[in-house]
């Protein structure tokens, strides 16, 4: 009689307790994962915003999605003024919602900023926007160049037009990561960017370059992207 009751405790309390104990582990152990998944994609978003007039009081954000997952924005600020958006975008791609209509005084600077859906903030690459005399100045006009780099490299880029040269950027040492490198200019215009790869001792020009520049402003983005995978 005692086993039976023994048998009896077992099957209607130790072992139904060691079965949601085991379904308890198996949940805390899927969301453990789907965190870590979600951390892993949120460190893959790589977005590069640019801001430029879009007519009179309005301003245009142009978004490019240069990361390894595909994203989704909700919100897009300048200063204190916040839109709700839902502009999703794919791996390599970009995409320009409609103009923005905020409110500005003369003098105002305006500092834009989107957030995407897993929480990632990222700002304008032109930086702050001054609205002047009825539209929009950039602080700066410039040109940045991203260098894919898988395997490792070493990389010179050199930005020029028809009367000057500058070096952009000269590895020292071998490189283990993408090669990000701005330099800002004068005025619009015309120019060209050249990239060599360090091959033993010497720069080879990539076959690519040189890259034809033309920045519009304020036709167009204050910097222009350029992207390279050698």
């Amino acid at each position: 009689m005692g086993t039976l009751i023994f048998i009896g405790i077992l099957f209607t309390s130790v072992i139904p307790m060691f079965l949601v104990m085991k379904q308890a582990d198996n949940v805390y152990t899927q969301k453990v994962y789907e965190m870590r998944n979600r951390d892993d994609e949120r460190s893959k978003e790589n977005v590069f915003v640019s801001a430029y007039s879009g007519g009179v009081e309005a301003l245009t954000v142009r978004i490019e999605n240069k990361g390894n997952v595909p994203v989704k924005i909700v919100r897009v600020w300048f200063n204190d003024e916040s839109f709700s958006v839902n502009v999703p975008i794919v791996s390599n791609s970009a995409a320009t919602p409609p103009p923005f209509t905020i409110d500005v005084v003369e003098g105002e600077s305006v500092q834009v900023k989107v957030v995407t859906e897993r929480g990632n903030v990222f700002y304008s690459i032109s930086g702050p926007l001054l609205y002047t005399g009825g539209g929009w100045v950039t602080v700066s006009l410039g040109v940045c160049v991203v260098i894919y780099n898988p395997k490792g490299g070493q990389y010179k880029i050199v930005l020029h037009n028809s009367t000057w040269s500058v070096t952009m950027y000269e590895s020292k040492n071998q490189e283990w990561q993408d090669v990000i490198t701005s330099n800002p200019v004068d005025k619009a215009g015309s120019y060209f960017v050249n990239v060599y790869e360090k091959k033993g001792s010497n720069w080879k020009e990539l076959p690519a370059s040189p890259l034809p520049i033309d920045i519009t402003w304020p036709n167009g983005p204050p910097f222009i992207m350029v992207w390279i995978s050698p």
